[in-house]
């Protein structure tokens, strides 16, 4: 247990069993606290060496000998928090930085039934405490009935608590997962042949996910692309005011 907790600091192995005996002994020679923990005296200096480095372990010369003992604990405990501390104090530049040159789409994909019900879930808390609605082109065609089963029993009262508005684009006024739109969210109907959506993709928070919960194919997928969210913004809307007039 210990030697996990210890590990979590980022310290190896060797590196736990040095710091471990250093606590044993207090304060002892290299020679001796190699013989503690069954490595060499060369390693174990090395270790040390290392230790001393990152201020776990204190090093004084004592008679022209080097003696090691370990910081206490509680010091090693709070030297971490003021590592977090300090790092939380960098995050602004950090993000400026990363904000700056992180010029790269991302890509989530999940490729199974469960994955794709918890990223409906993900979705609507990502986006519950912002005042802009979902923009949404609506699937419209047959749906896996486990899907269905999902949406009917599991999801559509926990949407239905969330206050996040939704504007839906639909291609089918008659399939079911429409008639849920249009009971509870502010939808455009376009009843042309020529419009048909194959998968539903939403539209939140710089992102885009195109979700398809077909019999023949169930996958989600999640593109976080500020380029690529506004030109489908832009898409809707367009949509939405030719429509709506």
């Amino acid at each position: 247990m210990i030697q996990k907790i210890l590990n979590d600091y980022w310290l190896s192995d060797r590196q736990v069993k040095t710091y471990i005996a250093c606590l044993e002994l207090w304060n002892s020679i290299a020679s001796s606290i190699a013989r503690r923990i069954s490595e060499n005296r060369i390693t174990t200096y090395s270790i040390l060496k290392e230790l001393v480095s990152r201020w776990i372990i204190n090093e004084v010369q004592k008679n022209w000998v080097k003696h090691f003992s370990a910081i206490s604990p509680e010091e090693l405990l709070k030297l971490e928090e003021q590592k977090i501390n300090r790092f939380k104090d960098a995050m602004p530049e950090l993000m400026a930085i990363s904000n700056l040159y992180n010029n790269k789409a991302k890509v989530h994909y999940y490729d199974w039934l469960d994955k794709v019900k918890e990223l409906f879930f993900k979705i609507v808390d990502e986006w519950n405490d912002l005042k802009e609605p979902f923009l949404t082109f609506v699937w419209t065609q047959k749906m896996d009935y486990r899907f269905e089963k999902f949406l009917n029993n599991e999801f559509k009262d926990y949407r239905l608590k969330l206050e996040t508005p939704t504007k839906a684009i639909i291609s089918d006024k008659n399939s079911n997962y429409s008639k849920y739109h249009q009971d509870n969210h502010n939808c455009l109907v376009i009843d042309d042949s020529v419009f048909e959506m194959w998968n539903e993709i939403v539209l939140y928070n710089n992102k885009v996910a195109v979700l398809s919960y077909s019999e023949d194919e169930i996958f989600g997928l999640i593109i976080e692309s500020r380029i690529l969210f506004n030109w489908l913004k832009s898409m809707f809307n367009l949509i939405w005011k030719a429509y709506k007039r």
